[in-house]
């Protein structure tokens, strides 16, 4: 595995550097091959039944004074959230469990230009969820539900399925698929969003809410090495399962083949020693309360390294799904995000590592300098030069009828890239640079669509 240290990376896509401080080069974590699903049953007849079982027979202490809570009165909310009153940092069954409730196994048909159809088959995590109408929106990898082996000529998109079918945990049975539809997706990225709407199934979960759950994001930035995650996704196609490890690395950009093979592109990646298989991708990586933390897409399978799987970190893939969600919902026709701009270049300068002496745990800060900055583009504009060292960031957007504003520290490279994921047009986002020793803040005005690029 080659490592780079230079910590420089120059995009010509975005013109802003996502900032390698390591990379090597990987394969997208492949999904499953099936020609013979969903003829077959899989998944295990019964598991469903016997899971609900135990979450309505409380076998620990803890879960029987929540039970207890609840019908007293005096406390509402979820076990997890019980669990954090007690100060019970971590309770794997329950954590798994809980991300078995949002997390679905995929199943995409092909049909190649020549030979047999065939289905591939990975996960996914329930991003948003409306038992009402039986409606989903589910975010997934890019790879698994594109193949540049079909025939290309698939609607809406080229080479993406029109054959996707979905499952709760419990239920990979011909009968109870829940078909799903492209909505929209962005290949260099790795993320795509499917549809569901009206299903009958899904309807089902207003009367049984333990069947199906939106996911809950943690902070993904917030991670340690350390700490305990658990993968649940769809290995070799025979059903939801969860594999334990820790996090072995909290953030690094590696070069990945693209869907299509016909590329590379840095992917932003967590990386974790939890076991992970061929049709894990696009499933979950949660932490100990169960939260999703990052979406499971790659393992290194030719340098000869063992042991580690990728995810992409939850604040990158969830902000690009809205994006993806926001776009492809205004304009009909569009089934990928729009990326706002800055037309920098940056770089890290300075990284160390800080040791919280509350929390144990140590964190990196880096210093994030700019590079170049393109003259007329949205940063130059608004004042940003190079040299400048970018201190923060502040995005503030009115679109949702009231004023929304959200400030991060640019203690990490990819904090300001994710926070560009967020921007929309009409928006401002204001920089805060140190400039010879001295504090200066930029309004950058996103009212202008030639600072947007176009994601598919």
């Amino acid at each position: 595995m080659k490592k780079k240290f230079t910590a420089l990376l120059l995009s010509a896509l975005l013109l802003l550097s996502l900032g390698l401080l390591s990379s090597c080069e990987l394969q997208l974590f492949s999904p499953t091959n099936d020609e013979s699903f969903p003829s077959d049953t899989r998944g295990g007849d019964g598991s469903r039944e016997s899971w609900l079982a135990a979450l309505e027979n409380p076998t620990t202490t803890q879960r029987r004074l929540y039970e207890e809570a609840l019908e007293d009165g005096s406390f509402t909310g979820t076990y997890l959230e019980f669990l954090e009153t007690l100060g019970v940092e971590e309770d794997p069954e329950t954590a798994v469990n809980t991300a078995l409730r949002s997390t679905v196994s995929i199943f995409a048909g092909f049909s190649p230009a020549s030979g047999s159809a065939y289905t591939s088959a990975g996960a996914g995590v329930i991003y948003s969820l409306d038992p009402s109408k039986g409606d989903a929106l589910i975010v997934t990898n890019y790879h698994v539900v594109y193949s540049s082996k079909s025939k290309g000529n698939e609607q809406p998109v080229p080479h993406i399925s029109n054959d996707i079918a979905v499952y709760l945990y419990g239920q990979q049975v011909e009968s109870r698929a829940i078909s799903a539809t492209y909505l929209g997706g962005a290949m260099e990225y790795d993320i795509a969003v499917l549809k569901v709407t009206g299903s009958d199934i899904l309807k089902e979960t207003q009367d049984h809410p333990v069947y199906a759950t939106e996911v809950v994001a943690a902070d993904s930035d917030s991670l340690t090495i350390g700490e305990k995650v658990y993968a649940v996704g769809n290995p070799e196609a025979e059903g939801l399962s969860a594999t334990e490890g820790v996090v072995s690395l909290d953030a690094e950009y590696i070069d990945i083949m693209t869907a299509d093979d016909k590329g590379t592109v840095s992917l932003l990646e967590i990386r974790t020693d939890a076991a992970v298989n061929h049709g894990n991708s696009g499933g979950g990586l949660y932490n100990a309360s169960g939260k999703l933390i990052g979406i499971v897409n790659a393992r290194d399978e030719e340098s000869g390294v063992v042991g580690f799987g990728y995810a992409i970190p939850s604040n990158l893939a969830l902000s690009l799904a809205q994006n993806i969600i926001d776009t492809c919902n205004a304009t009909e026709t569009a089934h990928g995000g729009s990326l706002a701009r800055l037309g920098i270049t940056t770089r890290t300068e300075d990284s160390d590592g800080i040791f919280d002496t509350q929390t144990g745990k140590y964190y990196i800060e880096e210093s994030v300098g700019v590079f170049e900055a393109s003259y007329g583009q949205a940063a130059y504009t608004a004042g940003v030069r190079t040299g400048d060292t970018i201190v923060s960031a502040k995005l503030t957007s009115s679109r949702s009828g009231a004023p929304y504003t959200r400030e991060v520290a640019v203690t990490r490279l990819h904090k300001l890239t994710n926070l560009l994921f967020e921007v929309r047009l009409g928006d401002t986002l204001e920089l805060t640079v140190s400039r010879a020793g001295e504090l200066k803040t930029f309004t950058v005005d996103y009212s202008n669509s030639a600072y947007f690029i176009a994601l598919n």
